[in-house]
């Protein structure tokens, strides 16, 4: 059950659109999605949900704020038609893009499995017309990702898109395939497709919250959408089931029953790919670690700066010349 405890607001650590910091008067953490509870201010008491913090997972030791104090006036007025996060005592309206398109042709959609891969993909194609569709497989609020927040600020990301209960994007969108269609609606063809942060595994074969985009590579397959997969890869993860190519890798591919791209740096090992069943897209990578370096966006993986992983760069950076369109 989810556990709950009150306290007041001793400090406004930070804030920006969707999303406040605060420091509560017991010294402890709390951030409050502005658009579901509305905005805090010093020593409101709120009410907030300590359960990932007392389990030692997830939020990096913050609480969230449930409910702040008197604030129903700050509630904002919705108009949309639709609710994400249905059912739980958050469901927040929206009101859904809704495109006149009955395919996704024209539309070239990079698969991420992990959050930080749409981040080290976007700076190294420095492009201003790149989309982030994000699903609902780890956080819901949009709010919540620092990566997306620097993106967007950086001209890194053009419009993002938040489908399924997933809510807090530019863009809403009932599914993946009309959120597809929203991006292209928006002007952008380009997409990177992957859920928020908070990534779920289970050190299993199939216990992990990218197997949901078997099904997505699937469906915009049929659709008409060009569809690559970014391989996760790692020459320095200490886990042996992600050293190298990720086992999760050959999970998805297997799962997949349609051919898709899978961009593989040029020198690179690409029979595992084929004998899966799918087309090995040789590239020359563009130099993500440079990128990241003349960004200034501050990508980890694991804890650890993602530059400094040559293998892990080197399959991004293929996903980025594909995703550009580059000759091979």
């Amino acid at each position: 059950m989810p556990r709950f405890d009150a306290g007041r607001v001793a400090q406004i650590v930070s804030e920006r659109s969707g999303l406040q910091r605060l420091l509560l008067d017991d010294g402890t953490r709390a951030y409050a999605l502005t658009e579901v509870v509305g905005s805090a201010s010093q020593g409101d008491l709120v009410i907030v949900n300590t359960t990932a913090v007392d389990l030692d997972l997830g939020t990096g030791g913050w609480h969230v704020v449930h409910w702040i104090d008197g604030n129903e006036a700050n509630s904002k007025e919705h108009k949309g038609r639709v609710l994400k996060a249905r059912y739980l005592s958050e469901q927040t309206e929206v009101d859904p893009h809704v495109s006149e398109r009955s395919d996704l042709v024209g539309a070239r959609v990079l698969l991420c499995v992990l959050h930080s891969h749409i981040g080290a993909v976007a700076v190294a194609m420095s492009s201003s017309k790149v989309g982030y569709l994000m699903t609902d497989q780890a956080a819901l609020p949009l709010a919540l990702s620092d990566l997306v927040a620097e993106l967007t600020s950086a001209d890194l990301v053009a419009t993002t898109a938040t489908v399924g209960q997933a809510f807090g994007g530019e863009i809403e969108a009932v599914n993946v395939a009309s959120g597809v269609g929203a991006l292209m609606d928006s002007g952008s063809s380009r997409i990177l497709l992957g859920a928020g942060p908070g990534h779920v595994g289970t050190a299993s074969k199939l216990g992990f919250s990218a197997m949901e985009l078997a099904g997505h590579a699937s469906v915009l397959h049929a659709l008409g959408a060009e569809v690559a997969l970014c391989v996760r890869a790692s020459q320095v993860d200490e886990r042996q089931r992600h050293r190298g190519i990720s086992d999760h890798m050959r999970s998805l591919l297997k799962a997949i029953p349609v051919e898709i791209n899978v961009p593989v740096p040029h020198g690179e090992d690409s029979s595992w790919v084929t004998e899966l069943g799918h087309y090995a897209h040789l590239a020359e990578p563009v130099d993500v670690a440079r990128a990241l370096n003349k960004s200034g966006v501050e990508i980890t993986s694991m804890g650890e700066p993602l530059y400094q992983d040559e293998l892990a760069c080197s399959y991004l950076g293929a996903a980025a010349s594909w995703l550009l369109g580059m000759e091979r």
